[in-house]
C-alpha cells in the first residue's frame, strides 16, 4: 500500500511539473502575443526619437502631446540609466501591468516617455483552451498509470467471482508495471490454492460416496444373512448401519452443497404454492395438527428444488419437536421481504442457544438427540441455501410455546 501511495504522489507530483512548464512555455511562445506587441511598441518609438532628433524636438508639430522630462527628474536604476545613455528606449511596467517607453535624446539631458500603454487582452476562449489541454494531458497520464493497476483489480473481481460460483479453473495474468502487482500475486496465489483445496474437497466427497457405502453394503448382506441365528442381536445392529447410512447421506449432502450453487437455476417461483404443497407432504405421514395462514401468490425469486428442501426441513425439524401441533404462516410485511414463520408446541430452544442451532452437527439436549432422526445439519443446510437467495432465518419463542422458525425472503420484482 505504501508503494501505491508513493508511487501515484510522485507521478502526480512530476506530472505536473512538467505540464506546468510546457504549457508556460507555449503560452509565452505562441499563446501570448504580448512579446510581438512590445516589441512593434519599441520600434515606433525608436522611428520617433529618430525624427526628433532630425528635425528638433520644439519643430515637432504635435510638441504638446509629448511627455518631456528632464533625465534627473528620475531615479532610474543603474542599468536604465546606462541603456539610455547607449541610445537603447528603456521599458517599465506599473502595478497594472501597463507599459510605457523611455527615450534619451542626442542632447543627453531630455527624456521623452511615451505611456503608459494597456496590453492587448488575451483571448479568453484561447486561456481556457490552454487549461483544458493542461488538464487533459494530466488525465491521460493519470489513465496511463492506472490501466495495469485497473486490470490487475479487474483480474482480482474475475478470480473471486470464480472462487463464488465454484469455478475451479482459475487462470491469471499478473500484470508487471501495477502498483499492487504484489499484492495481486499473492491475492492470486491463494485464489489458486483455495481452488486446489476445494477441488480437493470435490474429490474427497465423491471418494467417500463410494468408499463408505461399499462396506455398508456388505455388512448390511451379512447381517441378513445372521439373522436367522440371533434376530434380536442383529436388530440392533442393522439399526445402527441404517443410523450410520443416514449419517454418510446427510453429511455428503451437506458437502455437495458447497459446489451445488454454480449449478443453480433461478426462475419466479409462487412462494405460497410452494408452501402448500410442502405442507400436504408433511401431512400425509404425520400424526400432528397441522394449522397454516398462507398469503397467496406471494412470488419469489430462486430455485424450487432448494427453496423445497428449506421448507422440508424446517417442517421435518417441528414435526420431530412438536408435541401436538405445527403452525406455519406466511405474510408480506412491506414491499422487499416475505417472512414464513414455522412454529411447533415442542420444548422450545434457550434463548442463549438459538444462534448455534444453524451450526453443522448441533444438537442442544436429549430431547433434540439422534434417537429422534437428527444429525444437526438440517439447519446448516437450510441457513447454506437462504444465503445463495440473499434469505436469513432466526429463531423465536412460539405463540404455541415452542420453537418458531422465522424465514426472510426479497420479494420478486418482475
Amino acid at each position: 500500500m505504501l508503494r501505491l501511495l508513493a508511487s501515484l504522489y510522485f507521478f502526480v507530483f512530476f506530472s505536473i511539473i512538467a505540464i506546468n512548464q510546457s504549457s508556460e512555455y507555449i503560452w509565452k511562445n505562441w499563446g501570448n502575443p504580448a512579446p510581438s506587441e512590445l516589441d512593434y511598441a519599441k520600434q515606433v518609438a525608436v522611428n520617433l526619437r529618430d525624427v526628433l532628433n532630425t528635425i528638433g524636438i520644439n519643430n515637432y508639430p504635435q510638441k504638446n502631446s509629448l511627455n518631456i522630462i528632464h533625465i534627473n527628474d528620475v531615479a532610474w536604476f543603474p542599468e536604465q540609466r546606462a541603456a539610455l545613455n547607449k541610445g537603447d528606449v528603456v521599458i517599465s511596467f506599473d502595478s497594472h501591468d501597463n507599459y510605457q517607453f523611455f527615450m534619451l535624446l542626442n542632447d543627453k539631458s531630455t527624456v521623452v516617455k511615451l505611456g503608459p500603454f494597456a496590453p492587448k487582452p488575451n483571448s479568453i476562449l484561447t486561456k481556457y483552451a490552454f487549461k483544458l489541454v493542461s488538464f487533459s494531458i494530466l488525465a491521460l497520464l493519470l489513465i496511463l498509470w492506472l490501466r495495469p493497476l485497473w486490470r490487475d483489480l479487474e483480474q482480482l473481481k474475475v478470480v473471486t467471482e470464480q472462487l463464488a460460483t465454484g469455478r475451479l479453473d482459475i487462470e491469471t495474468k499478473p500484470s508487471r508495471f501495477s502498483a499492487i502487482s504484489t499484492l495481486t500475486q499473492h491475492i492470486q496465489k491463494l485464489a489458486l490454492q483455495t481452488a486446489s483445496l476445494m477441488q480437493n474437497q470435490k474429490q474427497l466427497v465423491n471418494a467417500v460416496s463410494h468408499e463408505l457405502r461399499t462396506p455398508l453394503a456388505r455388512l448390511k448382506f451379512a447381517l441378513a444373512m445372521l439373522a436367522p441365528k440371533d434376530p434380536q442381536q442383529v436388530q440392533a445392529m442393522n439399526q445402527d448401519v441404517v443410523e450410520m447410512e443416514l449419517l454418510i447421506d446427510e453429511m455428503l449432502s451437506y458437502a455437495r452443497l458447497e459446489f451445488s450453487e454454480r449449478e443453480m437455476t433461478r426462475a419466479k417461483i409462487n412462494l405460497s404454492e410452494l408452501v402448500q404443497a410442502q405442507i400436504d407432504k408433511v401431512s400425509i405421514s404425520s400424526n400432528k395438527q397441522i394449522n397454516h395462514h398462507l398469503k397467496p401468490n406471494v412470488f419469489v425469486d430462486g430455485n424450487d428444488h432448494y427453496l423445497a428442501r428449506v421448507l422440508q426441513n424446517l417442517l421435518q425439524n417441528a414435526e420431530k419437536y412438536g408435541e401436538q401441533q405445527i403452525l406455519v404462516e406466511l405474510k408480506q410485511e412491506n414491499d422487499d421481504d416475505v417472512i414464513l414463520i414455522v412454529s411447533d408446541d415442542g420444548p422450545g430452544i434457550p434463548e442463549d442457544k438459538r444462534d448455534s442451532v444453524f451450526n453443522p452437527f448441533t444438537r442442544l439436549d436429549s430431547s433434540r438427540s439422534k434417537e429422534t432422526g437428527g444429525f444437526g445439519l438440517g439447519l446448516a443446510i437450510v441457513t447454506k441455501i437462504l444465503g445463495w437467495h440473499s434469505g436469513a432465518c432466526w429463531v423465536t419463542e412460539s405463540e404455541i410455546n415452542g420453537a418458531s422458525f422465522h424465514v426472510s425472503l426479497p420479494i420478486s420484482k418482475n
